[in-house]
């Protein structure tokens, strides 16, 4: 095993004993978080799928503005754009990582998606991690992952990077996990296939914190 493996298993073990935070600017959804266990409380999406085309990214998306489809991308890169056609998603993407206790950092504006660094870039063969608010400011004000849980199996997921290149994605499974049993290092695995996880907020606002998350994995499909 390589010392930069080595290292990297090591970072995501101080993830996976940390704590995850995201849902709201004006209360942080925070969770301790268990080891990995089978799909604890999880359900799999089982509705038919639906195509949706890719589109090309302007320097400040219009919301309802589509695009034309973009070349696919050849390298790994790092994402800049988060589309999900179906939810009319445009989110630019935040680049993070952990904060001094270890807590996974969440974006800073309700309409970004957050990428995280010790997660695999998209087109490097792995698994790449996103995040998103569910609401903002106040329970029940839509962020921009409001309606995740309304995507099914075979719904596009494309991330986009700032040469206006493209890879597209498709569902292919969901869970809800209390936040007791979110098995985080099942979630943040990086030796999986090409893929991207997307997290948040979901279940019941309580005492300043959601009480389930919502993760949502696609696995490339150009």
């Amino acid at each position: 095993m390589s010392s930069a493996w080595s290292k990297h298993r090591a970072l995501l073990a101080i993830v996976a004993a940390g704590v995850l935070a995201m849902g709201i600017a004006s209360g942080v959804v925070a969770s301790k978080l268990a080891a990995p266990s089978p799909n604890p409380g999880a359900h799999r999406l089982t509705a038919a799928a639906t195509a949706s085309a890719a589109r090309e990214p302007s320097a400040a998306p219009t919301p309802g503005q589509w695009w034309k489809p973009l070349p696919t991308a050849t390298a790994a890169f790092q994402p800049a754009l988060l589309v999900i056609e179906k939810l009319k998603v445009q989110a630019p993407v935040e680049v993070k990582g952990l904060d001094p206790h270890n807590v996974m950092e969440a974006p800073d504006n309700p309409s970004d998606a957050a990428w995280y660094r010790f997660s695999a870039k998209p087109g490097s063969g792995g698994n790449a991690v996103f995040s998103g608010h569910r609401d903002f400011g106040q329970v029940g004000n839509p962020a921009i992952f409001w309606h995740l849980d309304q995507l099914v199996v075979g719904d596009q997921i494309d991330v986009v990077s700032d040469k206006r290149t493209q890879i597209s994605y498709r569902v292919s499974q969901a869970w809800d996990y209390s936040v007791g049993e979110m098995p985080m290092q099942q979630v943040l695995a990086t030796d999986r296939n090409d893929e991207v996880t997307l997290i948040t907020g979901s279940g019941t606002y309580l005492r300043g914190g959601y009480d389930h998350r919502l993760v949502v994995r696609a696995v490339r499909a150009s």
